[in-house]
């Protein structure tokens, strides 16, 4: 029954939507897919998937937050408690409420404003009312105030992120039984009906690895790699900042760039010959992305080849 719901489910999005293709990165389908041979592909292990393709721009950002309410059978009214608080103490007025509907009609709401600053009222809703997000926007003498959303849906609304039968819709795009374009268009339309949350990602402390050889003779290109991660997946974009300075803190190299779509910088640089026979550099690095940044520090120990020009280091 259930992959039955899965097959109606992703059929009608199919048919309904003309969708440009989208492509999936790689490391994100590859984490999704290790987590799935591992028997980890679980709601938690979604979310995460859910909050990286929203952070690519992958999927399209929906506003969460709001509650899900069903919408009632013919012939029955139920309604929906709005309440707030804006900063006007001791006033009694009217705030505006400005809902917008999922189609764009705009209603208004006027309601008391006690001298505590707060306001309630409700909203009806019946079998009429449209399926999708409603925007909430509070005005109080001419100013919003704030913005909320609550969502309508004609199922019965799931108490996690999503329905759990979008589980096994996941399974199906890991096995290329359906295509990146459909899993995403497919997550995005569930979440316009509110049967989908897509989280804001908590800030997430940088993971930098630096690799590269640490002995360099004088005169070759050396390499020196860094991988920028947020602990899961690799970070598109960061900004990396690497100077390399010997122990007098003269600048020898400074280079500035972003890491890839797999979360690399990588900078190649000449290593001069006018360097000491041996000589150890240091290689300061900063990092900064996700609202995070990282500094870290890297040495090297350059030396010459004994018997090339200008090396005064005796071979055994």
């Amino acid at each position: 029954m259930k992959s039955f719901v899965v097959i109606i489910c992703i059929l009608v999005i199919s048919f309904t939507f003309a969708y440009s293709e989208v492509q999936i990165p790689d490391s994100i389908k590859d984490h999704a897919k290790q987590l799935y041979f591992q028997n980890n592909l679980d709601e938690k292990s979604i979310v995460s998937i859910l909050e990286n393709l929203s952070d690519k721009k992958i999927i399209k950002k929906i506003p969460v937050g709001g509650q899900v309410y069903s919408i009632p059978r013919a012939g029955l009214t139920d309604f929906i408690k709005i309440s707030g608080g804006i900063h006007e103490f001791g006033k009694t007025a009217q705030v505006v409420l400005e809902i917008t509907q999922p189609d764009g009609t705009i209603e208004k709401l006027n309601s008391p404003l006690i001298e505590t600053g707060r306001y309630h009222t409700v909203y009806p809703i019946d079998s009429d009312s449209k399926v999708g997000t409603y925007k909430v926007q509070t005005i109080f003498a001419g100013n919003t105030q704030s913005v909320s959303f609550f969502h309508l849906t004609k199922t019965q609304p799931y108490s996690s992120n999503f329905p759990p039968w979008l589980v096994t819709a996941f399974e199906w795009w890991l096995e290329d039984e359906i295509s990146d374009s459909e899993i995403v268009y497919s997550i995005e339309h569930l979440a316009k009906l509110g049967l989908v949350s897509i989280p804001d990602r908590p800030s997430q402390a940088l993971q930098v690895v630096i690799t590269g050889e640490n002995m360099v003779r004088r005169g070759i290109t050396h390499t020196i790699n860094v991988h920028v991660t947020d602990g899961y997946y690799p970070i598109e974009g960061a900004k990396v900042t690497l100077a390399i300075e010997d122990y007098g803190e003269n600048i020898i190299r400074e280079f500035k760039g972003f890491t890839d779509q797999n979360g690399y910088f990588i900078y190649s640089w000449e290593v001069p010959k006018s360097l000491d026979d041996i000589e150890t550099l240091l290689a300061y690095i900063s990092v900064s992305g996700n609202d995070s940044s990282a500094t870290h520090l890297w040495k090297l120990q350059v030396y010459c080849l004994p018997g090339t020009a200008n090396c005064k280091t005796e071979g055994n």
